[in-house]
């Protein structure tokens, strides 16, 4: 068997932005059989051509590609939907016996214009022009592999996943969201350059780096979009439409793939890390450092048939030197989501995903090892993973290990609906302490339009001390239109107070929630300084879970009006107004008591309900030149301070300036200031949040980045919003709490391709004053991180 190694070659970076002004006759034209997207000619019979000799340069220089299938006539579908695209783009494509082959040319009629920088992977295109590459391999038009590449050909990857929304930019999802899972890395080679049309790029995507059927004859539902950046015009070959609202079901289609044979994945991926790490000592109250820690760990996969693989860890990584970071937690109720980061949990996740997250593997927090089995059989997508989880933190305070078990199985139903089935299982070792999660969820498609999404989980906790719960529902349910200039939504959820999914992320419980919302959108001319408005209307209530069964009326409850409009040149301004109600619940606060002016603790009362609860939100997003970026934020509301039952009023700024002088330096920068009101308009709260990001890219695997941020938070004492007097928790006045923090982090990464990468970082905390002199703050964590891992594809 031939091993082959995953390596990357490291490239010396240009201070400008790199060109290759070559002579457009040297780019291969040919009269090669073309397949128009406008004119609906979307099947595109692609050549088999073995031994092409083709290197990955982004030249297109060789013979080989006059003999590809030639796709263009694109239409644009952001901002104004329907109209041809206003610069041309072509895409040659053939497959050979162990890859399929991209060529692209981009054209441009100002090249020097076209946003091309360097970059980390999975995050260059976000700022750059790109091309996206959409691969349902499996023609079911329900996930897709997507392979975006920018003028450099930096890479992101992923997979496009039908009723799936995240806030990710850089994806051409309307309506605020792309169906897009980033996580996954892909093994494939790309390379582009700007040139004097314009820009080109080529990959090679090994058949081994994807999953399809077993049959002689392959049939692929394919798209193409690309966006100009500085214009804001995203592009199709297969046009899309929101009337539709499967985007993969709008796809053209790869036809005649013949005898593809991909080799059994084998891949060994050992890492080795080493941590250093400091924090003050309880008992003596003396900053200290630990001994340095290595550590080692594998992560495996094995391809047990073409579309089932088999993944097992010893000892996973979770180091993560860039900390979640600039997150405003004065005045939350309710937990807040991080994203898993580890490989070995990322990889076949979307199979796990439901409606509601009852999966969210980050609860695995200290793994020892684990297993997983992902993939397709015939019409079902099935997962199974089970790990030991060594962390102390369990079930009802236990210390013992806990066994994970998630089972998921997902049926194709039609063209583009899903059924599916998930059993979540954590246990401790003593085998009394448990939680047992079933549900069944559903994706169904009406008529192209409509959507109808839905599921039912019951949970069951056992205790030894408690007994087991017995079983605890979770329903939830979503019927949504879709549609060019009209589109609606409406939602309802239930979760039974004593709710819980160990294995999952769901922050709020004992709660029902209704939601509806309907978008109008107006397109503009082509050309026009205003390209679309989009006004959405939006409602939404929670009442309490047993209150809701008996009729009662919403503790919170809101109502928006969102107007967004989007202008020429990638600029947009969205406005939110919102008329809102809360009522304080007395089970909140029971702990509660005021101290009255003998110093006596007496009963709290809990203030009326809060009505017509005012907001006015600006997001103004504006592109000033190719090399500056403005982005910000202004909240003008008013809002419940949880922590005194009052009505607050809050002023929020948050501007963000991004920089990129050149193609390899990005600087940001950003201060979120929040200032929290009182009834009786003393301040409640002050916070600044100021932040400085540093990156400088010397070449496509090999960056620098520095993060400096300061945190100066002042919260007056509590008191009693109806007298004014001292409040008591659990019998105690809660003081003022003035303090500062610092973190800064520094990173050096090299990363060639997926799996194998070295890096060393450094991060800092500190507490104390209010001041940008550390001197005045003392040390309470520090940590030095090295990692070294290799990945070995067989």
């Amino acid at each position: 068997m031939l091993l082959q190694v995953v390596h990357g070659t490291l490239l010396a970076a240009s201070i400008s932005m790199p060109q290759d002004l070559t002579p457009v006759e040297t780019v291969v034209k040919s009269a090669a059989k073309v397949y128009s997207g406008r004119t609906g000619n979307l099947d595109v019979a692609v050549p088999q051509i073995d031994d092409p000799g083709v290197t990955i340069d982004g030249r297109l220089d060789e013979a080989v590609w006059q003999r590809a299938a030639l796709v263009r006539d694109f239409t644009q579908y952001e901002p104004v939907e329907g109209i041809p695209s206003t610069e041309d783009t072509e895409i040659r494509v053939f497959y050979a016996s162990d890859a399929i082959y991209f060529g692209i040319r981009a054209l441009d009629r100002n090249p020097d214009l076209v946003l091309a920088r360097l970059g980390e992977r999975d995050r260059a295109v976000f700022g750059d022009d790109w091309v996206r590459l959409m691969l349902d391999t499996f023609d079911d038009q329900r996930q897709a592999y997507v392979f975006y590449v920018n003028p450099l050909g930096i890479q992101t990857d992923g997979l496009w996943i039908e009723g799936m929304r995240s806030f990710r930019g850089g994806g051409g999802g309307r309506g605020g969201g792309i169906s897009i899972d980033f996580n996954p890395d892909f093994i494939w080679e790309s390379d582009g350059r700007v040139n004097a049309e314009g820009w080109a790029a080529e990959i090679k995507i090994p058949y081994v780096s994807l999953r399809f059927r077993e049959v002689p004859v392959q049939q692929w539902g394919f798209n193409v979009t690309r966006e100009i950046k500085r214009r804001g015009f995203k592009q199709a070959w297969a046009p899309l439409s929101t009337n539709n609202t499967s985007t993969l079901a709008q796809s053209g289609h790869l036809v005649g793939l013949q005898n593809l044979r991909s080799r059994r994945l084998i891949e060994i991926n050992p890492e080795a890390t080493g941590s250093r790490t400091g924090d003050v000592n309880p008992t003596s109250g003396r900053f200290t450092h630990e001994d340095f820690d290595p550590d080692f760990g594998v992560n495996g996969r094995i391809g047990v048939t073409q579309n089932l693989v088999l993944d097992a860890t010893i000892n996973p990584d979770f180091s993560q030197v860039e900390a979640d970071a600039n997150r405003l937690t004065v005045n939350e109720r309710f937990a807040i989501f991080f994203p898993e980061k580890r490989p070995f949990f990322l990889d076949g996740a979307e199979i796990f995903r439901t409606p509601r997250n009852l999966v969210h593997t980050r609860q695995i927090e200290d793994p020892s090892g684990g297993a997983k089995l992902t993939g397709k059989v015939g019409s079902f997508n099935v997962g199974y993973l089970s790990a030991f989880d060594e962390s102390p933190k369990t079930l009802h305070g236990g210390d013992r290990t806990a066994l994970f078990n998630l089972l998921r199985v997902r049926r194709d139903v039609g063209r583009g609906s899903t059924v599916g089935l998930l059993y979540t299982d954590r246990t401790l070792t003593d085998g009394q302490t448990f939680n047992r999660v079933a549900a069944g969820d559903m994706r169904l498609l009406l008529g192209g339009r409509y959507t109808v999404t839905g599921q039912f989980a019951g949970a069951w906790t056992g205790d030894p001390a408690a007994g087991n719960s017995g079983m605890k529902p979770l329903g939830y349910l979503q019927v949504a239109k879709s549609g060019r200039s009209f589109s609606w939504n409406v939602e309802f959820e239930d979760v039974h107070p004593d709710f819980r999914s160990e294995t999952g992320f769901i922050n709020r419980v004992g709660d029902v929630k209704t939601n509806a919302s309907m978008t109008f959108t107006k397109f503009g001319r082509p050309g026009a300084i205003i390209e679309r408005i989009n006004v959405t209307a939006n409602a939404e209530a929670f009442f309490d879970h047993d209150e809701f069964w008996r009729g009662s009326t919403p503790f919170e409850a809101e109502a928006q009006l969102m107007p967004r409009i989007s202008f020429k040149g990638d600029r947009t301004v969205t406005f939110v107004l919102r008329d809102g109600y809360f009522r304080f619940r007395p089970e909140d606060y029971a702990a509660y008591g005021v101290q009255d002016g003998s110093g006596a603790a007496v009963p709290f009362v809990v203030p009326p309900a809060l009505k017509h609860m005012l907001a006015f939100v600006v997001f103004p997003r504006a592109r000033i030149t190719n090399q500056i970026q403005l982005n910000g934020r202004l909240f003008l509301r008013e809002t419940p301070i949880f922590l005194e039952a009052d009505r607050g009023f809050e002023i929020q700024v948050g501007p963000d300036l991004t920089l990129r002088p050149n193609a390899a330096l990005q600087l940001q920068f950003s201060h979120t200031y929040s200032q929290l009101k009182r009834s009786d308009k003393t301040v409640y709260s002050t916070v600044h949040l100021p932040r400085v990001r540093v990156q400088y890219q010397f070449s496509k695997s090999l960056f620098v980045r520095g993060l400096v941020q300061f945190e100066f938070q002042q919260r007056a004492a509590l008191k009693d919003p109806l007298t004014g007097q001292p409040l008591l928790i659990g019998g105690q006045p809660v003081p003022a709490r003035d303090n500062g923090e610092f973190e800064g982090q520094f990173l050096l990464q090299y990363k060639p391709s997926p799996g194998t990468i070295f890096f060393i970082g450094y991060s800092r905390l500190m507490a104390g004053e209010r001041s940008f002199r550390l001197s005045r703050m003392s040390p309470t964590a520090d940590g030095l991180f090295v990692k070294l891992s290799y990945l070995f594809r067989m």
